[in-house]
Order: C-alpha cells, then sequence, then structure tokens
C-alpha cells in the first residue's frame, strides 16, 4: 500500500484548507484530492496535487479514487437534504475494499 492521504470535498472550504495544511508537511506527491466536478481541479492541480474525480453516491467512482489509497480524511458534504450516514458509509465501504 501507498502513502497517499486522499483529502474528500477537496474544492470546498474546508477541504481546500486541509490540503493547504497537508501540503505543509508533506511532498504534494503523497496528497490526493477527491472532488466532485472536473472544472474544480485545476487550481489543486496547480499545486501538484493528484486529484480524482468522486462522488459520495457513485460506489464505483468512489472504489476507483480511493485505489492505492492508505488514509483517507473524510470531509461531509455541506449540500442540505443529503444523507450524510449514507454517504459516509459508502466512503467507508470503499476504503475497505
Amino acid at each position: 500500500m501507498s502513502d497517499k492521504i486522499l483529502v474528500t470535498g477537496a474544492s470546498g472550504q474546508l477541504g481546500a484548507l486541509v490540503v493547504d495544511s497537508l501540503l505543509a508537511k508533506v511532498p504534494a506527491e503523497r496528497v490526493v484530492a477527491m472532488v466532485r466536478r472536473a472544472e474544480a481541479a485545476a487550481p489543486l492541480e496547480a499545486k501538484g496535487v493528484e486529484v480524482r474525480l468522486a462522488s459520495y453516491g457513485d460506489a464505483e467512482a468512489l472504489a476507483r479514487a480511493l485505489s492505492g489509497i492508505s488514509r483517507v480524511l473524510l470531509i461531509s458534504s455541506s449540500e442540505v437534504g443529503n444523507d450524510r450516514a449514507a454517504q459516509h458509509k459508502s466512503v467507508i465501504d470503499a476504503a475497505k475494499d
């Protein structure tokens, strides 16, 4: 297993702060940012971070995003009305596989 760290919600307010904090401590090659929209990738890629596209409701995309990851920082979605517990379970299940 690699020593890569994936941050979900990396293009959001908290996620972006977490990515910046990680970059102050570890090489960019270890940081992987998960975002839902391709247009959110550019600012993260400009920092040397690998970006993977996935959403909490897409099990196959989550499995691809979490492939080769050793640690995950799961940041909850801020969207109103989402079933956060189900979203969290989806990420945790994908991380176990």
